[in-house]
């Protein structure tokens, strides 16, 4: 595979790398290891260098070339050693990628912006365009649940 598209996945993690990959008229496939040596636990904040197990998450990512990204992350389950953590075990969090989420950061922007700047019907055909597979009512959820300060408007007479 070319170097144009290995290059914006490895800017996601210095630990990354890419150990399979493959590509389909309409897709691009990695799997992706997480190769660190420490952990942040995100209960105390202390570091931990035992690692208890790994797991899979699966998460999409920006299109590329008109091809839709998938990832599936091997990354590590770690031990608490701290005696006052409510936590033994953590999963191992990354900078790109939120707790639970199967988008990346990135493209949640990008879904985010495209879904504030039309009505979500035609959100929908942008991102499919776009190869982002999103339905109309993800959208919707995306915009409801930003929340907004009501502020008095200035053009209010009283």
């Amino acid at each position: 595979m070319s170097t144009s598209i290995v290059d914006p996945i490895s800017c996601l993690d210095e630990n990354a790398q890419i150990i399979y990959e493959k590509q389909t008229e309409s897709e691009l496939f990695f799997i992706i290891q997480i190769d660190s040596t420490l952990a942040i636990c995100p209960s105390c904040q202390n570091y931990s260098t035992r690692a208890h197990s790994r797991y899979c998450r699966n998460v999409d990512d920006l299109p590329i070339s008109d091809h839709h990204v998938h990832f599936q992350i091997l990354t590590h389950k770690w031990f608490c050693d701290n005696p006052y953590c409510p936590k033994s075990i953590f999963t191992e969090r990354l900078s790109w990628l939120q707790p639970y989420k199967r988008k990346t950061d990135r493209l949640e922007k990008a879904i985010e912006k495209i879904a504030f700047s039309t009505n979500c019907l035609t959100a929908e055909k942008v991102c499919r365009a776009l190869q982002i597979p999103v339905s109309h009512d993800t959208l919707l959820r995306r915009v409801e649940a930003v929340s907004f300060e009501n502020e008095t408007s200035p053009f209010r007479r009283y």
